[in-house]
């Protein structure tokens, strides 16, 4: 009788955490299309800069229409206007890498916050709180979670692969006052709390460093003024190991 009762709790215990499994997954989900709901009407148009085919040549590689450019500016002004704490958009094209970026006072508050700063555990993009809101430090570093449903910066493990790297090697960021081509170059496996992270570091040992620990490096001209911003995400779900990928921000 007492190993029957065992027996019936065990289930009884088994099937309440599977459904309290599942809740919390349908919770995350619907919560993720609600904040989707929300940022929907401010979305950038980046189809206005849609590059021609050849668009690793450098004589087609910033010719992007006037109009174009300040359409974007303009959407980006009216998301950062509605959505508190946005700074900007990233898009990475093929991928789903396609959100606002977010800038607090910290590195923890959007690790599981949504854009209006209410619970949600896949959390939202953000800048590195020590960098300039506007994009104007040399080093930017963005985090994004590793999700197994692909969002967010999962899609970051894609460009390991040398192959997919070569044909996903440009992205998007727009600004309330700026749109910039993303020139990637390198993509690194740093552990969370190497110096890649330090943003206040000197530009050049932090350039040097990150070449000496990239597996994959693509030779691009780079002079004093550049300024470079790096997508870092889990590279698993347990571990210190980040993964990077790394590009030079180029105004249009």
């Amino acid at each position: 009788m007492k190993n029957k009762i065992i027996k019936i709790s065990a289930a009884v215990v088994s099937a309440a955490l599977l459904l309290g499994g599942l809740f919390l997954l349908f919770r995350d989900d619907v919560q993720v299309k609600i904040q989707e709901e929300k940022i929907k009407p401010f979305v950038p148009d980046f189809t206005l800069l849609e590059l021609p085919e050849d668009s690793n040549s450098e004589e087609n590689s910033t010719e992007i229409p006037f109009e174009a450019e300040e359409k974007l500016k303009e959407q980006t002004q009216e998301l950062c206007t509605n959505i508190d704490n946005s700074i900007g958009w990233i898009n990475v094209p093929e991928t789903k890498i396609n959100y606002p970026v977010m800038y607090s006072g910290d590195n923890d508050f959007y690790l599981h916050r949504a854009v209006d700063g209410s619970y949600l555990r896949v959390g939202s993009i953000f800048l590195d709180y020590r960098c300039n809101s506007d994009f104007t430090s040399r080093i930017n570093i963005l985090y994004g979670h590793n999700m197994s449903d692909g969002s967010m910066f999962a899609d970051v493990m894609k460009f390991i692969d040398s192959s997919y790297f070569d044909s996903h090697n440009y992205g998007w960021l727009s600004t309330p006052n700026a749109v910039y081509k993303i020139d990637f170059f390198s993509v690194s496996q740093p552990e969370n709390y190497d110096d890649f992270y330090d943003v206040n570091s000197d530009i050049n040992l932090w350039l040097e460093s990150l070449r000496e620990n990239s597996f994959i490096w693509r030779n691009i001209g780079i002079s004093e003024e550049d300024r470079f911003i790096s997508l870092s995400t889990c590279t698993g779900s347990e571990g210190s190991s980040r993964t990077v990928l790394t590009g030079k921000l180029c105004k249009i």
